[in-house]
């Protein structure tokens, strides 16, 4: 139950009761001052204002020295305690990551969990050991309400539709790849915008508003893509591409992952540098000075310099014998 009284607590002066105990400590005015880095007159006007407040005269003198009155007495050991308690409040407590014991929460979609969750876990294992991540999938509409209500600590995706004020920071660009299975069409060696639209395409959902970019770009180009059919299982597209004739346009961060699913299947990337799909990390603006928050912000940003730095050796990887992209070997997925 809350019963402080702000407008009681306003009227007081509350570096009065810092100086209160002071001179119920030493007993002496002089001492006091020295004491707080005041002068002698600022503690005796302090001292005939406590007097007047509290009725009481609280130090009173007797022969040489000073002695407490019975209120005083009462006063000293909840004033210091309280003084005390304030001072512990307000102090900055020093941050061990490896003593947490907590649970982090992340929201970041199926693909981005595949390519980074292993070694992220890795990494918590080895710095963190005593937090847990617990991982949702959650629509990128969904995402700002949810860190403002505190069921997600921070957020990673693709955000292109953001209308809050979370805090946002791009930690990686992921480019795009046409996967296909060399025994049912082939592709040019260089993909321009209507060589990706004139191969039929299969279409997932699993990535989320990404497909957007890739209709804009062509569209751009005067360009339209056939979509043979929509799945909402990644999975679901090795299968499919290694019987039909047909391109699936997937991040490039995720080509690794299908082709270690059907090493048969061949990427070749769009040509066009300019069509990348930035990959966010949101975290809301109330946790920016937070220790916890800003070590796991770190790790992220850290794993995913490294998976930007793996995706790229993966798509500069020689190519296969045909000129067209290339097959992953196990090492290569």
């Amino acid at each position: 139950m809350n019963n402080i009284d702000p407008l009681l607590l306003r009227r007081l002066d509350l570096n009065s009761l810092v100086v209160l105990h002071t001179l119920l400590t030493t007993r002496s005015v002089s001492q006091s001052a020295d004491k707080l880095c005041l002068g002698q007159p600022a503690v005796s006007h302090i001292l005939k204002h406590l007097r007047q407040q509290l009725a009481d005269e609280l130090l009173c003198r007797y022969g040489r020295s000073m002695v407490l009155t019975p209120l005083a007495e009462s006063l000293l050991l909840p004033l210091g305690q309280w003084l005390q308690q304030g001072q512990q409040l307000l102090q900055v407590h020093a941050f061990d990551i490896r003593s947490i014991r907590q649970t982090v929460r992340l929201a970041m979609p199926d693909l981005l969990e595949a390519a980074l969750l292993p070694a992220l876990i890795i990494a918590l294992q080895k710095e963190a050991p005593g937090l847990t991540l617990e991982v949702q999938a959650m629509a990128a509409r969904q995402v700002e309400a949810a860190l403002a209500d505190g069921q997600i600590d921070c957020a990673i995706g693709y955000f292109p539709r953001l209308q809050g004020h979370a805090c946002r920071q791009i930690i990686l660009d992921s480019r795009f790849i046409c996967l296909y299975h060399p025994d049912q069409l082939t592709l040019p060696a260089m993909l321009s915008a209507s060589a990706v639209a004139q191969a039929p395409h299969i279409f997932t959902s699993y990535t989320g508003e990404s497909a957007g970019l890739i209709d804009d770009y062509l569209r751009r180009h005067g360009q339209q893509r056939r979509i043979l059919a929509s799945t909402a299982s990644l999975l679901a597209i090795p299968g499919i591409l290694e019987q039909v004739a047909a391109v699936s346009v997937l991040p490039e961060v995720i080509g690794p992952i299908v082709q270690r699913h059907s090493p048969g299947l061949h990427w070749q990337p769009i040509t066009d540098a300019a069509l990348t799909i930035p990959i966010e990390l949101l975290w809301h603006p109330r946790f920016n000075a937070d220790p916890l928050q800003q070590f796991l912000r770190q790790l992220i940003i850290s794993q995913a310099a490294l998976l930007q730095q793996a995706i790229a050796s993966f798509i500069a990887g020689p190519p296969d014998q045909h000129g067209r992209g290339r097959t992953a070997s196990a090492g290569q997925a």
